[in-house]
């Protein structure tokens, strides 16, 4: 049954908590719907349609909800397929209603230089600084390292190093995907304006931060709340603007067509799977002092950008 084969999927994969939450959700859901069949052997591709049409009339899913649940779904039988309790093709394949464009053109937007500037330059974010410095280094970071708000919220003190060279970073152990498990450079000038006085503060060898992820989909994060409520202060509300909108401002400040950094160091540092064949097959990972050299200037150029005061 679908529910056995979640209990050993479950079983066989290091799954984050939050995902298990989202698969069981959505499994038990597939199940409810589906009624009568019992065995997934029973499920064919006319019940994953019936099952999207349902989402979008009855739950009033949008089409991007529903291609995740199906995602789900289609892994769940994926991995039926893998392990001999299914034989066949998959009937979850091939179901996704959106194309990888609309994917990639209906999900954040990416903050403006305008944008950047008047967050980074406003009263509010400096007062943070004394009334909640987790808060103003958590931004800083999200803006200079480009990292997932999770992949900050987990940094513990034995992750903040310097090589033998005088390079800061970062080693993130916790990502969404094995490309992100990696050294991220800081600058020096971060250290320069009270980040190593706020380290020095924390004991033992918790997240440095204050804020941790909630789990189950949808559920948001404390961060990421406070920080809607920071632009809706400074009226910033142009459509999908949100943290991970940082993310995607850096990465595109690095893409820069004339003096930017290239593609390989690029996805090494924002934790970005090489889609290339021949790069990913050929491609040599940088030290974390070579990535440094590459990377830092151009983190020190937003550090002036936003005219950040010691």
């Amino acid at each position: 049954t679908l529910s056995e084969l979640l209990d050993k999927y479950i079983l066989l994969k290091k799954l984050k908590s939050a995902t298990v939450l989202a698969v069981t959700n959505t499994a038990n859901e597939f199940s409810k719907f589906l009624k009568n069949k019992k065995y997934i052997t029973d499920i064919m591709i006319s019940d994953i349609t019936r099952y999207q049409e349902f989402l979008a009339s009855e739950k009033k899913n949008s089409p991007r909800t529903i291609d995740g649940k199906v995602g789900y779904i289609k892994t769940l039988l994926n991995f039926a397929i893998s392990q001999g309790y299914l034989i066949g093709k998959n009937p979850a394949e091939g179901k996704s209603l959106l194309t990888k464009k609309q994917k990639s053109s209906g999900g954040y937007l990416i903050f403006e230089l305008d944008e950047i500037k008047n967050i980074y330059k406003s009263e509010y974010f400096y007062e943070q600084k004394d009334q909640d410095p987790d808060y103003y280094y958590i931004l800083l970071l999200g803006l200079i390292t480009g990292c997932r708000i999770n992949e900050l919220t987990s940094i513990t003190k034995d992750q903040v190093k310097i090589s033998e060279k005088g390079s800061h970073f970062f080693v993130i152990r916790d990502s969404k995907t094995a490309a992100g498990l990696r050294e991220i450079p800081v600058p020096n000038k971060l250290f320069e304006v009270g980040f190593q006085e706020f380290i020095d503060k924390k004991t033992g060898n918790d997240p440095i931060f204050k804020y941790v992820n909630r789990e189950g989909k949808g559920s948001g994060n404390a961060v990421g709340k406070k920080f809607s409520r920071h632009l809706e202060l400074l009226k910033i509300n142009r459509g999908k603007l949100v943290f991970h909108s940082l993310r995607k401002f850096i990465n595109n400040f690095l893409m820069k067509k004339d003096s930017g950094v290239p593609y390989e160091p690029r996805c090494q540092f924002m934790g970005h799977e090489i889609e290339s064949v021949n790069v990913a097959t050929y491609a040599v990972e940088y030290s974390i002092d070579e990535l440094s050299a590459i990377i830092n200037p151009f983190q020190d150029k937003i550090i002036g950008m936003i005219d950040l005061k010691i």
